[in-house]
């Protein structure tokens, strides 16, 4: 049977302009739909009045991955390094304490008493008993270090990172590496040691061309191990804007499917190959199809033909968040803004996850004499934050941080995004649902997922998958001799 496409991608987000950019490279131009008029999902900038209102990723790493890909759309002078030293806090008691990221932090730090400190710094001399089971992100962390360290320290930034809750994380789901790590070595500290030593044995050494922040000499390393910080002159919706005009005709906007389904023959067995149903009655026959969107818009195309398929990825959590990116003038400010921003446990009761200072990571994010910040709201029990309208949303978020800050006033411009379903938690279960998840692709031919819902959810993730699904089928492809041009598989239509 002959195919409209060879490869169909759905979804424009990271994930998915990520893979059509790989596909297009080694010869498999791909067709991609994508539901919203732009492309790009979570990662959207606003420039208006002089200022870049960042609606998803404020200042992200730039891993290998995805470092590679800002080289090969020639941004390299666009990039913008962020300042690893740059200042974070912890709100604690209606006050900014700084975030301890070194022995001398940790020390000096209030936020966390004299037993928890030593709990800490001790760590590499007791050797751990974890459970056979998973455990969560909480019942670790209070095993280990107390329940001070849990509500002060973990809790803002797993809140901040993960938008989720540490009570319901899974430690195998979320952070597998330091499971092992303790399992292995009886300590964390004695088993990223080891890592370490067998990176170095290995010869595995990061990229010199990746830019790089400033280090901090005495801290605790992790800092230094990760790869830089950063975002573009013009706002990281420069990153999926280039892959989308470097893509051109290949990308359908406004595309709304209503199903996929396996290719049938007139007595009804299934063939290799997919049928997309868009509204409107368009039908479209692809080769493979990647479903690169979020798990519950993938379990909605999949009810019908992959039941079990789609049952396993409605099951994956999603949290609602609330982003209020506000501009105001400098004088209206009383606080320094000298740093990152600062992280809420949920201890203090806001609705305020974490606060981004945009203006004092990125000079160029606002004009001179005016300041921008970046809220970032929505608790998992935060029901009401949800239903709320774009203007009491933002008057909350404004009026929480106007106490923090010292802020006078209204703001002067403010750019307000709301995510029912925004990201996606790995909550106990979640990396056997995973498997269970892959399982059952290797049931249906020539379907593939990609997605911050499987491996990670940082774009350096994103873009690793969906290299992944890339290579995969560049591999089957040029394994089975297919001749990318023959009738069999033409070109997408423009």
């Amino acid at each position: 049977m002959g195919y409209t496409h060879k490869v169909v991608v759905i979804g424009a987000g990271i994930s998915g302009l990520a893979c059509a950019h790989r596909l297009k490279q080694g010869g498999i131009p791909p067709l991609v739909l994508e539901s919203e008029d732009r492309a790009g999902g979570l990662i959207a900038t606003i420039r208006r009045n002089g200022f870049l209102f960042e609606g998803g990723p404020q200042c992200p790493r730039f891993p290998a991955p995805v470092w590679k890909l800002v080289c090969e759309l020639k941004l390299e002078n666009e990039f913008v390094v962020g300042d690893r030293k740059a200042k974070r806090y912890i709100l604690s008691q209606g006050r900014l304490d700084p975030a301890p990221f070194s022995p001398a932090g940790l020390v000096t730090t209030r936020l966390v008493g004299l037993g928890s400190k030593l709990r800490i710094l001790t760590e590499a001399f007791r050797r751990a008993h974890p459970p056979a089971h998973e455990e969560s992100l909480a019942d670790f962390t209070k095993r280990k270090f107390g329940a001070d360290v849990l509500e002060n320290l973990v809790d803002p930034f797993i809140s901040t990172i993960f938008f989720g809750d540490p009570h319901k994380m899974g430690m195998e789901s979320a952070f597998p590496v330091l499971v092992e790590w303790e399992r292995s070595s009886g300590s964390l500290v004695r088993g990223a040691l080891r890592a370490r030593e067998s990176k170095k044995g290995a010869g595995v050494s990061r990229s010199s061309s990746a830019p790089r922040g400033n280090t901090e000499g005495g801290t605790l390393h992790v800092a230094e191990a990760l790869p830089s910080l950063g975002s573009f002159k013009s706002g990281m919706g420069t990153l999926p804007e280039k892959l989308s005009e470097e893509l051109k005709e290949q990308i359908k906007y406004r595309a709304r499917i209503e199903s996929v389904a396996p290719l049938r023959s007139e007595n009804g067995t299934i063939e290799a190959g997919w049928q997309i149903h868009l509204s409107g009655g368009e039908e479209i026959t692809a080769g493979f199809v990647v479903l690169a969107v979020p798990a519950f818009v993938a379990a909605r195309l999949l009810e019908d033909c992959a039941p079990q398929l789609s049952q396993l990825l409605t099951a994956i959590e999603y949290e609602p968040m609330c982003a209020v990116a506000s501009a105001y003038d400098r004088s209206k400010v009383s606080n320094s803004l000298d740093g990152f921003g600062f992280m809420v446990p949920r201890a203090e009761r806001l609705h305020t996850i974490c606060t981004f200072w945009n203006s004092s990571l990125f000079r160029d994010h606002a004009p001179e004499g005016k300041v921008l910040m970046t809220s970032f709201a929505g608790r998992n029990t935060d029901d009401s934050l949800v239903a709320m309208s774009e203007e009491e949303c933002a008057q909350i978020v404004e009026g929480e941080n106007a106490k923090i800050l010292g802020v006078i006033g209204g703001p002067v411009d403010r750019v307000v995004w709301r995510y029912p379903q925004a990201l996606p938690q790995y909550n106990i279960g979640h990396a056997r649902r995973v498997a269970e998840i892959q399982g059952v692709l290797r049931t249906l031919p020539n379907l593939y997922v990609a997605g911050n819902f499987l491996k990670g959810r940082s774009i350096g993730d994103c873009v690793d998958v969906a290299s992944c699904v890339a290579e995969d089928l560049h591999s089957h492809f040029h394994g089975q001799n297919v001749e990318l041009g023959t009738d069999s598989l033409v070109e997408p239509e423009s």
